[in-house]
Parts: C-alpha cells; structure tokens; sequence
C-alpha cells in the first residue's frame, strides 16, 4: 500500500510553514511499527508546494490512501486541494485529520469530498483505518475516533480514547525529513533548527485557545518521560540540528519536572546546542531559569496575552501582571530573552454576560510592553487580535453572542488571520481597533530590529508591516 501524508500546497494560501508537521511524522512512524501490510510505502507531502506541483506529486506516487492535515485557516483550501485529488483520483481514500477536522468534521465531510475525518489524536485510528483498507473491508463504520460519509449524511463512530503512556508512541519519521527546506522560527541561534513535541495538551481551558486535538479526550496533559524526550534530542542533534522549539503549550507545567529535564539535557553536553521553548508566567523560579540557561535554551516564549488583571481573570488565563513582571525580571536576569505573546480586545463571558477589553485596556498592554522592554525583561512580542478559532471557548461565544462577521456555518470561507478583525464587538469601531493593531504593531517590529537574532526573511516581513502602516 501507498499512504501519502500531506500539507495543504502553502504557494496557493501562504500560511506558516516553519516547520515540517510533527502529526504526520509522528503518524508516519506509527504506521511503520504497527501496520504489518507487505510493501507499506508511507511518504510525506509537505508545504513547499502549488497545488500544480502538490498534484503532481500525488500522480506519481500514486497513493491508495491520501491524509490531509490542516487547521481552519487553510480549510478553503483544503477542501480544494481535495476536490482535485478526487477528481484525478477517484478511487484513492481521502482522511482529513488535525485542527479543523476535530473541530469540525461535519463542516469537512459536508463541504469537502472527504471520505473519513480523524477526530483527536491521530495514530490508532489512523493505522486502523489503513489495516481495514489492506484487508479490502471497506467498512470504517466501527473505527473509533472517525466521522464517515455515508448515504448522504455524516456518520459519528465512538469517541477514541488517547493513548496513556505517550513513551509507547514512537519518534516521528524524522528521516523523511530534509531539515534545510524548512526555515524554522524567524527569531533564532542556528540555521538548522527544528521542533519537537515534550507534551501533549494543556491543563488550563484559556477562552481564546484552540486545542481541539489534545482537548477530545482526557487527560488535557499527557507528557513524555524525560529519557524518551532526551532519546530524540539525541537523534535530532546526529541530524545536524543545532536548535530545537520545544512547541509543547508550557514546559513548566510542573516546574519541578521541568527543571529535571534541563538537567538531563544539560548533561547531553551539547554545547552548540540551543533551544526555544513556551512557558506559563506563574511558574518561573530562580532554580528554574538558572536550569534553562545552563540547559542553552536562549529564547522563552511567555503567554502573556494582556496586562490586565481582569481581562486575564475574564478569559481564563489564571495569572496576574505581578506574575508576568516577576517572570520576565527573573529569566532576564538569568541572561535568557523573553518573547511576549500578546492579543488585544479579548472577549469572554461572565454568568451569560458579554464582556470584552477596552481601548484603555488595551492602551495599558502597549505601555506595559514598553516598560518591561526599557526594563530589559522582554525582547519581543506579538501582536494580534483575539480570534475566535474553531475548538474554542471563544468560538461558542462568538456564535452565542452572534459576533462573527462571515458565516459561523461556512467557517472555511471564513478569514482567520490574526490581522483581520473577525467579531463585531459592540461600541468598538474598526478604525479604533485597527489603530490599536497598527501602533502595536509597530512597536513590536521595533522591539525586533532593537533586540536582534531576527532572519532576513522576517526583517523583510517588518519592512512590508512599515509600508502597509504608513499608507
């Protein structure tokens, strides 16, 4: 059998393709331990593509099954890219995994020429569903964790249960992988860099966040063991990777677990080695900053998302400002550079009630930013509107509350860029909230040049945001 894992083509709709997808490796190597079928052949499609060339690929493999992941932003195109697949290929099995298809698989099904939808993690449904192919059953109507088309209709089977221990799942098919093709994070050490995955899931439930995968089931937090984790670092490293984002939600989901992982790491003795990871701001000790250093982890992504006491209450983050001024003061000074993740005009419910941030509120988040940056305990940020993405608690507000601009319906012929204002949120006009974004926007580009460590690719990126501000 032919199994072709596939991105989205990212020539037709640009979309971040920083990284090659761990869930489709992290499939392919699945596939490879448990599918025993002869002559399994499992290639991996990535982004680097037009739809053109994408088509091309598929014509020559020629796969009896193709699986498309993608998540909301690109479900437009998506549902193109299969559509003609489909027609160029009728007799191939289409699955759709990942974001969207877990969010939304009767959207994907009803709208899509999809044959199966994987709901939540991906590997023992997905080899399910390959073992039934090979054995020409044909029938997925008892495959746990799927959504199938049939007579007309979308057909839920049983919900899959995740896999416990995450140490029985094996590394991703790191050796489909040419890491030079992908450009990793614009803000980096190395020029060979590349992600990987400690954990799966987050404990919190933050109303903007869309986790819809890890959130299909319980538990929210499944994390590797620190030798399976270090087992790979191993492996990356023998590939001439010499910079690793660790994408996990947080790493210091419990502190002391984190700082034995630093530990570990650090006595690898991979002195060229650097690393990146996410953390939450109500967790960072001493102890644990003096571990990243030492452990060369450079760069610590913080989600922030507001400085404001009671928007962050509202929306779920569970941290106050003081926390997020004591954590970005004590990894600064421990020498590691904090990047701020940071949304304006969040929205959130309070018993049944609409509530959102304020001009001013949003005001005090820009002169906070700047204080900390004077301060040196930050180096950079984001900036961007809260958008109400599909697998949310903001999504279903949006909907409660009829916010949505496009078709709640229709999400995929819906934009989801961070840019565009997706909610109409009363009393705030769009000229406001646009210049919001805009003097954010560039105060977040300045904090870029001024801190350095930043690639030509997205220094380009910052000359076009100047250009498009000052028109």
């Amino acid at each position: 059998m032919n199994i072709l894992l596939a991105d989205t083509p990212a020539l037709e709709k640009s979309y971040d393709a920083s990284y090659p997808n761990l869930g489709l490796l992290y499939l392919a190597g699945y596939l490879r331990e448990h599918v025993k079928t002869p002559d399994l052949k499992v290639q991996y499609l990535g982004p680097q593509h037009t739809l053109k060339s994408h088509l091309e690929f598929v014509k020559n493999f020629r796969p009896d099954i193709y699986g498309l992941s993608f998540t909301s932003k690109t479900a437009g195109l998506a549902y193109r890219t299969i559509e003609a697949v489909k027609t160029s290929h009728p007799g191939t099995l289409v699955v759709c995994g990942g974001a969207h298809a877990t969010a939304l698989p009767a959207e994907v099904i009803a709208y899509s020429l999809a044959d199966i939808c994987v709901i939540g993690e991906g590997e023992v449904t997905f080899s399910e569903i390959v073992n039934a192919a090979a054995n020409n059953s044909g029938d997925f109507s008892k495959i746990a964790g799927t959504a199938v088309s049939g007579n007309g209709a979308v057909e839920f089977n049983q919900p899959r249960p995740f896999v416990a221990d995450l140490d029985q799942i094996p590394l991703p098919a790191w050796d489909l992988i040419d890491f030079t093709s992908y450009p990793g994070m614009h803000l980096k050490k190395q020029p060979i860099e590349s992600s990987m995955l400690i954990s799966r899931g987050c404990p919190y439930d933050c109303a903007f966040c869309s986790n819809p995968v890890w959130k299909s089931a319980k538990p929210w937090l499944r994390h590797r063991s620190i030798e399976n984790i270090c087992r790979e670092v191993d492996y990356l490293y023998s590939r001439g990777v010499r910079e690793i984002y660790m994408t996990s939600d947080e790493l210091n989901f419990d502190e002391k677990w984190a700082i034995e992982l630093c530990k570990a790491i650090t006595k690898l003795n991979y002195k060229d080695l650097f690393f990146q990871c996410n953390m939450r701001a109500d967790k960072v000790s001493d102890e644990l900053a003096a571990s990243l250093a030492a452990m060369n982890c450079w760069l610590v992504h913080l989600g922030i998302e507001s400085a404001n006491d009671r928007v962050l209450e509202g929306i779920g983050k569970h941290i106050t400002v003081a926390q997020v001024k004591n954590a970005t003061q004590v990894l600064s000074r421990a020498g590691i550079r904090v990047f701020a993740f940071m949304m304006l005009y969040q929205v959130w419910e309070e018993n049944g009630i609409l509530n959102f941030e304020s001009h001013e509120e949003v005001n005090n988040s820009m002169r906070i930013m700047r204080e900390l940056y004077n301060k040196g305990h930050i180096h950079y940020m984001s900036w961007q509107f809260a958008t109400p993405m599909p697998g949310s608690r903001l999504f279903k507000i949006a909907q409660k509350h009829n916010l949505f601009r496009g078709d709640p319906n229709k999400v995929f012929e819906m934009l989801f860029d961070e840019h565009d204002i997706a909610m109409d949120i009363p009393g705030l006009s769009e000229k406001s909230m646009r210049w919001k974004l805009k003097k954010g926007i560039l105060l977040k580009d300045w904090f870029m040049i001024r801190s350095g460590a930043i690639s030509l690719r997205h220094l380009w990126r910052v000359r076009e945001n100047i250009i498009a501000l000052i028109r």
